[in-house]
């Protein structure tokens, strides 16, 4: 990381411009020519540069892109690991001259049906310093000047105590992004601007290394966009004492947007009935923004997508919403073997909207005489007219897809309304009781197809 800082508190980026695009070039060049050499000796050669520059932490960073974007390999075909193996159980003790372990070396090649030299060069090769350069990183120094820019932004924002994004025409977008992280935020309006602000590692977990990555994951979206505004506070070691640390204001805005990468995003292809935009809500003395909005029954309904670890405390937002008149459902994405929560309906990797369509028609029903919708209550698993929904080739469709995690079947199917005992026999699976719990055993003729 590369900054400035001020005696007014404001840390400021070293950008990389095209009046020091010399270090880009000089970087380029040594990887250029260091095909077949490893790690270590092009680090040596690093050091040389360092000596000849004013700034060498550049340089240093300009090589770590390098590095992590270039293709290295063992310098041995032979698994080091199991060459290490073989060489202690023949050289029980040390050896004592080059005759000594060029005989060694000789009895191990032809243990392992290979040369002495490979032998040799795999002792050691899974050290990163061994690693051989196969293919350098093929950029522009101009692109590699706008990427050490957008790293430099990263490795600072994840030392934010708090970041603040401002922007007018993006909300929804920066607040799904902000939500599939599973990071924690706040919104608030001024004028015509909407500020939503991110507590960051330092603040929230104490600096966990995982959040903060995160939430430079984040601001790297955001700068791939337009219309944004990026304030944070930031937590630096002091340059007098080691110990102590220091708080700077840090502010980026699109004017920076030429020094930098900007990623092509692309969104998600949704139903033509799903809205991305929906309005924010005020509840509470605040504001909140749901990810996506669906009319059903004459009403515009708001959709939250909640990550499995989020989801019981979503809950209680939704009943707020809810509280105040506005129709709104929550729905839980669960990865891997991740469970299913009770009374929740669970997607699993990719959302169906062509379900929660169905299941929204299903649980609102339109009241002529007071023209309104009634919901089906949170975290229970009857639906609000009292009736018990059918099978659909919809729901089998998703009970598949949940197979053979059964205790989400069996929650989808409670949550949905419908007595999991028969709606699983009656979508093609077999089920037995083992004690006060159902399990899903197999699949009859009609699941199978």
């Amino acid at each position: 990381m590369s900054v400035r800082r001020s005696k007014k508190g404001i840390l400021r980026s070293v950008f990389l411009t095209e009046e020091n695009s010399d270090y880009c070039t000089s970087i380029i060049e040594l990887f250029s020519r260091s095909r077949g050499k490893t790690r270590g000796e092009i680090e040596e050669e690093l050091k040389t540069m360092e000596l000849k520059v004013q700034n060498p932490k550049i340089l240093r960073g300009l090589a770590l892109i390098m590095f992590r974007n270039s293709e290295f390999r063992r310098p041995s075909p032979l698994d080091s690991e199991a060459v290490r193996k073989v060489i202690f159980s023949i050289a029980r003790n040390p050896v004592v001259s080059p005759e000594e372990r060029k005989a060694v070396l000789e009895r191990v090649a032809s243990s392992m049906s290979s040369t002495s030299q490979d032998v040799d060069e795999a002792i050691y090769g899974d050290k990163e310093s061994n690693m051989v350069l196969v293919s350098p990183f093929n950029v522009s120094p101009d692109i590699l000047s706008k990427k050490f820019n957008e790293e430099q932004i990263e490795t600072v924002i994840m030392k934010s105590l708090w970041v603040e994004v401002t922007t007018k025409n993006h909300t929804n977008d920066f607040i799904r992004n902000l939500r599939t992280k599973g990071l924690l935020y706040e919104e608030r309006v001024e004028e015509d601007r909407h500020i939503i602000r991110v507590n960051g590692p330092v603040s929230i977990f104490e600096r966990s290394e995982r959040y903060g990555f995160k939430l430079a994951l984040f601001v790297r979206y955001v700068l791939s966009q337009d219309d944004w505004e990026i304030n944070s506070s930031i937590s630096l070691k002091s340059n007098a004492g080691r110990k102590k640390e220091d708080d700077f204001t840090y502010h980026l805005d699109e004017s920076i947007s030429d020094l930098i990468v900007k990623e092509d995003v692309q969104e998600e292809q949704l139903p033509a009935f799903v809205n991305r935009n929906p309005k924010h809500i005020e509840i509470d003395g605040g504001i909140v923004t749901p990810e996506f909005s669906i009319s059903s029954g004459g009403k515009e309904i708001a959709i939250f997508i909640s990550p499995r670890r989020y989801y019981e405390d979503e809950l209680p937002r939704v009943r707020k919403i809810r509280d105040a008149g506005i129709p709104a459902e929550v729905f839980c994405l669960i990865e891997g073997r991740e469970k299913c929560p009770k009374g929740a309906m669970c997607f699993k990797d990719a959302i169906d909207w062509w379900r929660i369509r169905e299941y929204l028609a299903q649980i609102y029903q339109s009241s002529k005489s007071q023209n309104k919708l009634v919901p089906k209550e949170l975290g229970q698993t009857k639906i609000a007219n009292g009736s018990t929904p059918k099978i659909t080739e919809k729901v089998i469709s998703h009970l598949n897809s949940l197979y053979p995690d059964d205790q989400a079947m069996v929650e989808y199917l409670d949550f949905m309304g419908i007595p999991p005992d028969e709606g699983l026999r009656e979508a093609g699976f077999e089920v037995a009781w083992k004690g006060l719990r159902l399990v899903v055993t197999g699949r009859t003729s009609r699941g199978k197809e």
